[in-house]
């Protein structure tokens, strides 16, 4: 490298760092609290008899941001005609305790705020006999409570949804967002859900049972015709979610 070129070279190195162009973006400020989370104790419990399967059944506990706490319960399950009835299901259950901290001092008194959604599809395919009550899907209501030591501060519940026969439904509701002024200190959050199914018996027409609250569904192939009628759905949103966020009482109360 010839000496002109090295004197700009070093001419660069220096001056660049120092250009608006290239400064180091500032670091976002911390939220006046964040939640800490402790001891868990979730199950996911499946169950089934006979010409049936259950997927999926997990509990998905997430932080997507310091003050904000994200739990997904997740599963399906699908039950077939055969020369007896069959059934499935999944219930769901979380116990988890979790502290809010501040961040800095000199702070208005944390808020929190807690909403729920359940997205999913039932269905009962019966090909025929479409009079005829022959199988059920259901999704339970879904409910979350939030405790601080024994006194409730707040709660949620989704309603349930059931179908007939050859009508299949597209579930999708929400409860909330629901708020209370609160204090730093350690909180306790109890979330339940359950899906089931039934089908009667069907040796000649083979007719199914689904509940499907899973973004995923871990069903064998063996079902694939089951899930055909929700196929072009988008399932990103699929389960029961509870969001709880925390932050600064703006009214100071």
């Amino acid at each position: 490298m010839s000496g002109r070129k090295l004197h700009l070279f070093t001419l660069c190195a220096v001056l660049l760092p120092q250009s608006p162009l290239f400064a180091a973006d500032p670091a976002p400020a911390a939220p006046p609290y964040q939640i800490v989370m402790r001891s868990r104790n979730a199950q996911a419990n499946p169950r089934k008899t006979k010409d049936a399967q259950t997927g999926g059944g997990y509990i998905y506990v997430q932080q997507p941001e310091a003050n904000t706490l994200l739990i997904l319960m997740a599963g399906a399950a699908v039950a077939g005609s055969e020369f007896h009835g069959s059934s499935a299901g999944i219930s769901f259950d979380l116990d988890q305790m979790f502290d809010i901290i501040p961040t800095r001092t000199g702070l208005r008194p944390p808020r929190i705020a807690m909403v729920g959604q359940v997205v999913g599809t039932l269905q009962i395919t019966n090909s025929g006999c479409c009079s005829k009550n022959c199988g059920t899907a259901e999704q339970a209501v879904g409910t979350a409570f939030l405790l601080a030591g024994d006194h409730p501060l707040l709660s949620v519940a989704v309603k349930p949804s059931a179908v007939g026969v050859c009508n299949p439904v597209f579930v999708d509701n929400k409860e909330g967002p629901v708020e209370v002024v609160a204090a730093v200190g350690s909180y306790n959050l109890k979330q339940s859900f359950a899906i089931g199914v039934t089908q009667g018996k069907g040796v000649f027409n083979r007719q199914f049972a689904v509940a499907d609250f899973d973004p995923a569904p871990q069903l064998d192939g063996y079902w694939s015709d089951a899930l055909k009628p929700f196929r072009a759905i988008p399932r990103k949103d699929f389960g029961f979610r509870i969001v709880l966020r925390v932050v600064e009482d703006p009214s100071g109360n």
